[in-house]
């Protein structure tokens, strides 16, 4: 599931602070997380941010980027 989320986070580093505003996920806990400061994150931070992806699916990572510039 971390590997999944990961991928997602590098996938839309753009889109970072609208993930994080949209999934309830603090900004900075998600840049930790995305920057692999933090190694072996909280359980429940991860599932909300892998239950945020899954939600998200339809839209591509490029979507969410174009989406957070505007």
């Amino acid at each position: 599931m971390l590997a999944t989320v990961l991928r997602r986070l590098d996938q839309a580093k753009g889109a970072w602070p609208d993930i994080a505003r949209e999934s309830g996920v603090p900004y900075q806990t998600l840049t930790k997380i995305a920057c692999r400061i933090v190694c072996d994150p909280r359980v429940s931070t991860v599932q909300t941010l892998f239950d945020y992806f899954a939600a998200h699916a339809d839209r591509p990572a490029t979507a969410v980027r174009a989406h957070a510039v505007h």
